[in-house]
């Protein structure tokens, strides 16, 4: 277990640290775009595909990398390290979740639990801001929106990681040659 932490640290807090990035590009999207359903939807949309396609750029890194480490023998096979990485930094999402789906049915009833409910929600709101608008416009009061946003990212991540440790370039479909340079001058 330490090994797993000494060696995936880095990972999970560039994790938290890309969602916290695009936690202030979704906001800024939301806010801008509030007066307006289409463009919020729209908005929220590109904040949702630009935070999945650095989720997948990053375990596509990190599966080419351990790719390399594979064939050289100093790793073992990991299939599943990009899924592992992402749930663990979505943990304290996850939890926020669970919370919100917990405390919703007892707000009328219990001034405590409606507390938890609007200090959690501010904060899941906040967090998962490039679903701000998506939420907003089609399940304002749907606790289990909040927990089926939690799935893309660990999906893509492992998406991501798997082609990464393939050596496929997703963009490569669509016609785009990576620009690599011969480094070794």
């Amino acid at each position: 277990m330490k090994e797993f932490w000494k060696s995936n640290s880095y990972n999970i807090v560039k994790c938290l640290l890309n969602q916290v990035a695009i936690t202030m590009f979704g906001l800024m999207i939301a806010f801008a775009t509030m007066q307006n359903e289409t463009m919020l939807l729209i908005g929220s949309l590109f904040s949702i595909g630009f935070y999945l396609f650095l989720t997948y750029y990053m375990f596509w890194e990190i599966g080419g990398k351990d790719r390399i480490q594979e064939d050289a023998g100093r790793r073992k096979k990991t299939p599943v390290r990009g899924l592992v990485i992402s749930l663990i930094s979505y943990i304290p999402m996850i939890i926020m979740a669970i919370l919100l789906l917990v405390t919703f049915p007892h707000t009328e009833t219990s001034e405590p639990a409606a507390n938890v409910y609007f200090v959690v929600n501010m904060l899941t709101r906040a967090l998962h801001a490039m679903y701000l608008g998506l939420i907003t416009l089609y399940s304002p009061y749907n606790q289990i929106a909040w927990i089926l946003v939690c799935l893309p990212a660990p999906i893509v991540a492992q998406v991501g990681y798997m082609l990464g440790n393939r050596n496929f370039r997703i963009l490569g479909l669509l016609g785009i040659k990576p620009n690599l340079k011969d480094e070794t001058r």
